[in-house]
């Protein structure tokens, strides 16, 4: 019978934690980057090369990092270098991660496959659904009022804009979307939603008590900034760059939060039992989970 594989996580944030002890059912699992293991199952080793085992995939975290040299590691006592990563993997290993940026070219030199978890439509389905929630926690939490008889404005209706306004509009809100498409603005309305095109945006904030931004794409500009009411809660959820003129909010004093990896935030279990399925399902198409 052959040996289980063996997988390295290295960094993240709190949601690696539990990715990691969730392959720690299928694989051997290591993990690096972290203070404390949340599973009896997973092992932490040392950043150095002698303490690094010879495995057969490495998952790194999304962003895999912030400057192609040092992976995003924010529990890490020590860096932990992208190329002294290297050294622990076996020939023919594979590298999974969100979001390689500039990390990718490290790889690319090395001969070493990677592939981007982030970019499953798997992932994405899954992670909407503690990304919404998340961002609800965060009206409740700044919103002087309930939800419920709220006027709420959804820029983008992909995966998490589409949960977010099902779930708002259940709760008792008058929700609107914007969407360029006119089958997502039709889809929007099924659900019992208004809808409108980016071109009546100006307008449409002028009656929002908050406006949840999706698009990672400039589109509150400071003219539109200027018509969003002074006591609005403006949540901007998508990635970077995300979608709000930051300088202009601040010198309008609009109340602007950029709420960037809600789900590890919120809820670290679920954001890494959805990492891990989503690692296992790739895996499993390269025939790599064989005890």
């Amino acid at each position: 019978m052959n040996q289980k594989k063996r997988i390295l996580v290295a960094g993240g944030d709190l949601r690696y934690g539990y990715t990691a002890a969730s392959l720690a059912d299928h694989l051997e699992t290591y993990a690096v980057g972290f203070q404390s293991a949340v599973s009896e199952k997973v092992q932490l080793v040392e950043t150095s090369a002698e303490d690094l085992p010879l495995c057969d995939v490495l998952v790194l975290p999304m962003p895999v990092s912030d400057d192609g040299i040092l992976v995003n590691a924010p529990f890490s006592q020590r860096n932990i270098s992208i190329r002294g990563l290297l050294s622990a993997l076996k020939p023919g290993a594979l590298v999974l991660g969100g979001k390689f940026g500039k990390s990718q070219g490290i790889f690319d030199q090395a001969g070493i496959e990677t592939a981007d978890y982030l970019a499953r439509e798997e992932f994405s389905t899954r992670n909407a659904v503690p990304t919404a929630e998340g961002a609800i926690q965060i009206m409740l939490e700044e919103m002087p009022c309930t939800i419920c008889g709220s006027q709420i404005l959804i820029l983008g209706f992909g995966r998490i804009g589409s949960r977010l306004a099902a779930t708002l509009h259940a709760m008792g809100a008058e929700v609107t979307v914007a969407a360029r498409n006119v089958v997502k603005r039709a889809e929007a309305e099924m659900l019992g939603c208004q809808s409108i095109t980016f071109s009546g945006l100006e307008n449409a904030v002028k009656h929002a008590d908050v406006i949840c931004n999706t698009v990672p794409a400039l589109v509150l500009t400071e003219p539109i900034l200027q018509q969003i009411q002074q006591n609005a809660l403006i949540l901007d959820l998508a990635s970077k760059p995300g979608g709000v003129d930051w300088d202009a909010a601040q010198t309008l004093g609009k109340r602007v939060i950029w709420a960037l990896s809600l789900p590890g935030k919120t809820a670290p279990v679920t954001a890494g039992e959805i990492i891990a399925k989503t690692i296992l399902h790739i895996l499993d198409e390269r025939g790599m989970l064989d005890a």
